[in-house]
């Protein structure tokens, strides 16, 4: 979303890159939860990573208690929309009432608390849209690091190839653009191998991985001094 240079407007409301002041990188999983997510969970439980999860409702009406499981682990939930449609093809109202708002209510009734985290569908967005959000207290999350692990993931080199990339972009306060839901009837099963292969190579590296929230109060934090 780094494209979109209306976002520098908002600084209080759009996260698209968390302070560089220490190695820290957040993974974050968008369009889930798929079939694929609840052994990306105990993935992530056994090499003791915090994540950011990026819900879509309909995917979420599918796998309600998977919502339960990522809040248990300790990992940020966020809103993904109600049914993955490009936010700047809908008027303010039908992007609000039709999309945000349904989906921030299943997701707080299966969480348990406020979500505020939204990541638009293919990070697409308007100023209005973002204005709406950041008046509601949401904060609009994009990426600095988008790896394409939503292209070609049948291709024999497609699991180094993202690897690859994300360490070769690998910066304090980045955040990692990937994916846990299901592709139409694909279930994404590459992203296991991805994060298995992932972690280790950015821990020698020396990044500590943290979610998104965590960026979030981080900046809040400098912005006090």
């Amino acid at each position: 979303m780094d494209y979109h240079a209306f976002l520098a407007d908002f600084p209080d409301t759009y996260l698209g890159v968390g302070p560089a002041d220490a190695p820290r990188i957040a993974l974050t999983f968008d369009d889930g939860p798929g079939a694929a997510t609840p052994a990306l969970l105990a993935l992530l439980r056994d090499v003791r990573v915090k994540a950011s999860f990026f819900c879509v409702g309909t995917a979420v009406a599918r796998r309600a208690e998977v919502i339960a499981e990522i809040v248990r682990d300790g990992h940020d939930l966020g809103n993904h929309s109600f049914s993955h449609v490009d936010a700047t093809t809908q008027s303010l109202e039908a992007f609000w009432h039709g999309d945000v708002v349904p989906a921030t209510v299943q997701l707080e009734r299966l969480a348990g608390r406020p979500v505020r985290l939204y990541r638009p569908p293919y990070g697409e967005i308007s100023p209005g849209q973002v204005r709406r959000l950041g008046a509601a207290g949401h904060t609009v999350v994009g990426w600095s690091i988008d790896p394409g692990d939503w292209s070609e993931p049948d291709a024999p080199d497609h699991v180094r190839r993202v690897i690859d990339t994300v360490v070769a972009q690998a910066h304090p306060g980045a955040i990692v653009l990937l994916h846990d839901g299901d592709d139409g009837h694909v279930v994404r099963h590459g992203i296991l191998e991805i994060v298995r292969g992932l972690v280790p190579r950015l821990r020698r590296a020396g990044f500590e991985f943290v979610g998104v929230g965590d960026l979030l109060r981080l900046r809040e934090r400098a912005n006090r001094r």
